[in-house]
């Protein structure tokens, strides 16, 4: 017999199914080791150790104590005795960086040392297996070394800032290296919108009689721009280097009754072609975007419908920065395109796609329907587990489709000193739209009549509206996600972590899909900028990643990285910070928010009093804060949506198991 170990349940089962006879495919169900979590964890030779609690060796090179996982030493010892019985070992755990760490641990736990075989495989597929297991190779030890510089410096992070949180805040809280930079970036957005101070403009639009008609919209008075959302400043007031037209109610209404008198004349016409190209298949981050998007699903759930989809065979490996087919995976979208639409929906050839993340990192294939690309009719999925295989599906068959390709026509008319614009666009060739259209549809969008220079359509239907300026939009889970990649933050599997513990330790909360940094959230990131800025610096995070990467690759050594960014930067940093109650203004109100005997409370007007459970920054007005300071507050608690929109998600028709990292980290206490 031959031994595979895997790491969660689901997916021995499914591999046993397809491998057959002389194999033995067992899990070890995530991590089996890790730093100590709890001082109880300690081996006893180490308790006295000055060190030993923080589970890493700073002056001897950073070097990590490791200890067998929280119940997981039953799990180890079944393990050897199947090990001790095969005639062959393959440690099969995810093919990434984390992987790679769970398959060196095993190896040094099973005595494998190393000899130890190692195979990776991006499908659960029979045939994607088979090829795996025919051609094993060493550990890579380079990417062992990345995920243990990580896992080190996390804990120095985490154990150095966590502890100046419990003495200048109080209670449990904690400040992760990845959390606190995206923390930072929601408390950024949240402060930007209460300081915005909206500004009012008139917009004014009018009926063109033409066939078919269109509406069109007030561009200029007397050839001088009138105001829009962009001519002002985030406080409201109109930017100094802009010479516009502001309307107010009356001048609109003015305006209005003067253009339902006039006949508008054609200035120009301008049409120029369009092309879209088709989206490319789906990475880790794009899928939890566009399924937050049109599937209403947190990324937290996201991960964990992947996740299923992917051990039961459905879909390739889930954490993935590159949205590249596979020359197989190209012939079969290109058959099944075929099938369904015929030949012309094809291009030539094939398209193929390049990553654009700076921090790209893993050499996988994009996410994409796994083995013969099942349809999602035939698949024996259901809920929100067939929707994501949909959605994935669709994706994949439309990124090797034809463009769309129309046009945009854009017309100028005057009437009087008026000048007016109306533009629209459609499309000639539907291409990959007929399956997956990736665009909003702007509300503005109309068809345009083919009109020529010159000529003249009366005016009718004139209507003003008064328009006022928009803050800067919070991030939905989706948005956020894109942020992420775009500025370095995390890995692929980390996005639906992250935020997930923000929502638990009460830093943020969403409310109609969208995240709002709550009253806490604001004091943590206010005080972490001015006692440790470089934990939440976005381009120390990103840097990290590309120096992980360098590791990776074998360029820079471990120790070379921590002494550098450790001892030369995190460590001053920590020892410099106090440890004063942080306090935040409340930009909006003359108040502060603060913390005094570990609470949080809101001060103005001489006086400090603990804040309502629930109640967010944008809640207080002038009222609701007088209210609250008098003690008359009557407002109902305001309870956090869950990110995965309060449900489990459903199972497949197999049985989907548990994920072994998730729940092997369940009960660890960790900053």
């Amino acid at each position: 017999m031959k031994l595979l170990i895997v790491e969660s349940p689901a997916k021995a089962k499914k591999i046993q199914s397809l491998l057959g006879r002389g194999w033995t495919v067992r899990a070890c169900l995530g991590h089996v080791r890790d730093l100590p979590a709890r001082k109880e964890d300690l081996p006893e030779k180490h308790c006295a150790l000055p060190w030993a609690r923080l589970g890493v060796n700073v002056e001897d090179n950073y070097a990590p104590l490791y200890v067998i996982r929280e119940g997981k030493h039953k799990t180890i010892q079944d393990l050897k005795a199947a090990a001790k019985g095969a005639e062959q070992v393959l440690l099969a755990s995810d093919p990434d960086r984390e992987g790679e760490s769970i398959a060196w641990h095993l190896a040094v736990l099973l005595g494998l040392g190393k000899e130890a075989q190692r195979v990776t495989y991006q499908e659960i597929t029979q045939s994607a297996l088979r090829q795996a297991v025919a051609h094993p190779r060493p550990i890579d030890y380079h990417l062992v070394g990345a995920q243990e510089t990580r896992r080190v410096l996390d804990r120095l992070a985490g154990y150095g800032v966590s502890p100046l949180l419990w003495s200048a805040v109080g209670g449990n809280q904690s400040a992760g290296r990845v959390q606190s930079a995206a923390l930072m970036l929601l408390s950024q957005r949240e402060q930007s919108r209460l300081a915005f101070v909206p500004a009012s403009y008139w917009r004014v639009t009018v009926g063109v009689d033409s066939c078919p008609p269109f509406r069109a919209t007030v561009v200029a008075l007397r050839d001088v721009p009138l105001a829009t959302a962009a001519s002002f400043t985030p406080q409201g007031e109109l930017k100094p280097d802009v010479q516009v037209v502001q309307l107010d109610a009356g001048k609109a209404e003015q305006l209005k009754a003067y253009l339902e008198r006039q006949w508008g004349v054609v200035q120009a016409v301008e049409v120029t072609p369009v092309t879209r190209k088709p989206p490319a298949p789906f990475t880790t981050s794009t899928l939890q975007q566009a399924a937050n998007a049109r599937l209403k699903l947190g990324a937290a759930t996201v991960t964990k419908l992947a996740q299923a989809l992917y051990e039961n065979g459905f879909i390739t490996y889930i954490r993935t920065d590159s949205p590249s087919l596979s020359e197989e995976a190209q012939t079969l979208a290109r058959e099944a395109i075929q099938g369904r639409f015929g030949p012309t929906a094809l291009p030539e050839k094939a398209r193929q796609y390049a990553t654009r993340s700076a921090n790209a990192q893993e050499a996988h294939e994009a996410i994409r329907p796994a083995g013969k690309f099942l349809i999602p009719e035939d698949a024996g999925l259901s809920g929100d587990e067939l929707a994501l295989y949909r959605l994935i599906y669709d994706r994949t068959l439309a990124s090797q489709m034809r463009d769309a390709t129309g046009e945009k026509t854009s017309i100028t008319l005057k009437a009087g000193q008026v000048t007016l614009h109306a533009s629209g666009t459609r499309l000639i060739e539907k291409g990959f739209t007929v399956l997956y259209d990736d665009q909003e549809a702007d509300e503005d969008e109309q068809a345009l009549p083919r009109v020529q220079v010159g000529e003249s359509f009366a005016l009718r239907d004139a209507r003003a509206e008064e328009k006022r300026s928009s803050a800067p939009a919070r991030y939905t889970e989706g948005k956020f996600v894109q942020l992420m990649e775009r500025a370095g933050i995390g890995r692929p599997s980390t996005y639906g972590s992250t935020l997930d513990t923000l929502q638990k330790r009460g830093y943020v909360t969403v409310r109609q899909r969208q995240l709002h940094v709550t009253p806490l959230g604001l004091l943590i990131a206010g005080y972490l900028m001015r006692q440790v800025p470089q934990l939440v610096d976005t381009t120390f995070t990103a840097q990290m990643e590309r120096d992980l990467d360098r590791i990776a690759e074998g360029e820079l050594t471990r120790t070379q990285y921590l002494d550098g960014v450790w001892k030369g930067n995190l460590a001053p940093a920590i020892e410099r910070a106090g440890r004063t109650p942080p306090r935040v203004q409340v930009p909006h109100l003359d108040a502060v928010f603060e913390v005094r005997a570990g609470q949080v409370q809101v001060r103005a007007q001489g006086r400090s009093v603990p804040l309502p459970e629930g109640l967010l920054p944008e809640d207080l007005t002038e009222k609701t804060l007088a209210d609250v300071l008098n003690g008359t507050f009557k407002g109902k608690r305001i309870k956090r949506e869950a990110s995965t929109k309060g449900k489990a998600p459903r199972k497949t028709r197999r049985t989907a198991g548990s994920s072994g990292k998730a729940s092997a980290r369940k009960g660890a206490r960790s900053p």
